[in-house]
């Protein structure tokens, strides 16, 4: 007689690994979408949506693989600028923290908002 309880067991043990798997390869079918679509904007003379696209698609793939490195020249070879000037124009700036002052100005009470940086 078979047991029921171990081949749910086996069913999950299966889903447990199959899961992280299934992710991996889903992601990178998504990529290969992205660098496919660039292409084809490119060809359609639309360069910005497809830098774009490839930016999208090196950042799906793994960033140390050969298909990211390729994704990045298409990206630089369009753009005309280097890969680290792809972020958000923020993200190397210093962090502000706001601060409330009362200052008093003939007889005024005005508060005024400061921004030091961290």
């Amino acid at each position: 007689m078979k047991c029921c309880h171990n081949h749910r067991l086996g069913r999950l043990v299966i889903a447990d690994f199959g899961a992280p798997l299934f992710s991996n390869i889903a992601v990178v079918a998504k990529a290969v979408c992205y660098a496919s679509a660039a292409q084809i904007d490119e060809r359609n003379s639309f360069r910005y949506t497809a830098a774009m696209e490839w930016q999208l698609a090196a950042g799906l793939f793994a960033s140390n693989t050969l298909a990211a490195e390729y994704c990045w020249r298409q990206w630089e070879r369009i753009m005309h600028l280097p890969r680290r000037l792809a972020g958000p124009i923020g993200a190397s700036r210093p962090v502000l923290r706001e601060e409330r002052t009362s200052v008093r100005q003939s007889g005024m009470d005005d508060e005024i908002l400061l921004a030091t940086a961290v």
